[in-house]
């Protein structure tokens, strides 16, 4: 690698998947700088960390003390000393050639303002369940855009925060650079903030690229093979779309409008995807509503 990376990992709360995390970047082929941003873990995961300084030169440890994961990988570009800096979600393993591949779009066309690779999904044990579709598992977090590597073509492909790498000059200018308005917090599943920033680089004039060679394994946890999970998740994306600073006038009426097509398209595929889709609509209505009152 010719530009050198920073690597960031915020964690709340989960030591376990951290631990495969950081052994996973143990196995890398190069050796990136690796930041862990605890994100007011109880309790802090500074010992844990500590014990791979011997394995991974490069290792930092950062302590938040409040809670919010836009605010943490905000503390992580300030921490960071790289020309790329990538985000890994704790519980995502890097491939070990995902350093070298992630670096490649921004080494290859200086208008690379953001690439993002492949989150493949683990189960690590638990049962998919038959109902639990791919186009259901993007809301997992888990990525369906194909082997080639290429350029993003619209939204509904823009790279997920679990494997994410941005040219550092970029976010110098954008605000934030993730808005901490959006992002998980504390048990909310609240989203939408690295989408902030991906359409921030583009009406800047960057490129965003999709390198589905620079993989990881991403953790589908049992809570993500019950419905429950996808009923709340997509309440909180509509949450996130209605609080996104770049949401279009008339959304909720296009949104209120496809959820009699998603039931149509429920009852002839029986995908729920179109069916949990419904909570998206409720979620960006009630907030909307909640955001009007609150500025009168």
């Amino acid at each position: 690698m010719s530009l050198s990376l920073s690597v960031v990992v915020c964690t709340h709360n989960r030591a376990t998947d951290l631990a495969r995390c950081l052994d996973a970047l143990c196995k890398l082929h190069e050796s990136p700088e690796i930041i862990v941003v605890d994100s007011a873990s109880e309790p802090p995961v500074r010992n844990l960390v500590e014990s791979y300084a011997d394995r991974l030169p490069g290792l930092r440890y950062a302590r938040e003390d409040r809670t919010g994961l836009s605010r943490a990988r905000n503390r992580g570009v300030a921490e960071a000393r790289g020309a790329v800096i990538a985000f890994l979600d704790d519980d995502a393993a890097p491939r070990p050639d995902w350093a070298g591949k992630i670096v490649a779009p921004f080494e290859a066309d200086a208008g690379v303002g953001c690439a993002g690779g492949a989150c493949l999904a683990e189960f690590n044990g638990v049962a998919r369940p038959r109902w639990l579709s791919d186009r259901l598992l993007q809301f997992a977090g888990i990525t369906r855009f194909g082997p080639d590597a290429r350029e993003a073509r619209s939204s509904v492909e823009w790279p997920f925060g679990a494997n994410i790498a941005f040219r550092a000059a970029t976010l110098d200018t954008v605000e934030g650079p993730f808005p901490e308005r959006l992002g998980r917090d504390g048990t909310t599943l609240l989203s939408g903030e690295e989408s902030a920033l991906v359409h921030a680089l583009l009406v800047a004039g960057w490129k965003v690229w999709l390198e589905p060679g620079a993989a990881v394994g991403h953790t589908v946890h049992p809570e993500r093979c019950r419905s429950r999970y996808y009923w709340r998740r997509l309440w909180w994306a509509g949450v996130s779309r209605a609080r996104a600073a770049d949401a279009p006038r008339g959304l909720g009426l296009r949104l209120v409008a496809a959820a009699a097509t998603r039931f149509v398209l429920y009852a002839v595929t029986r995908d729920r995807v179109h069916l949990y889709r419904t909570a998206e609509t409720a979620g960006f209505l009630v907030e909307r509503v909640r955001l009007l009152r609150s500025s009168t």
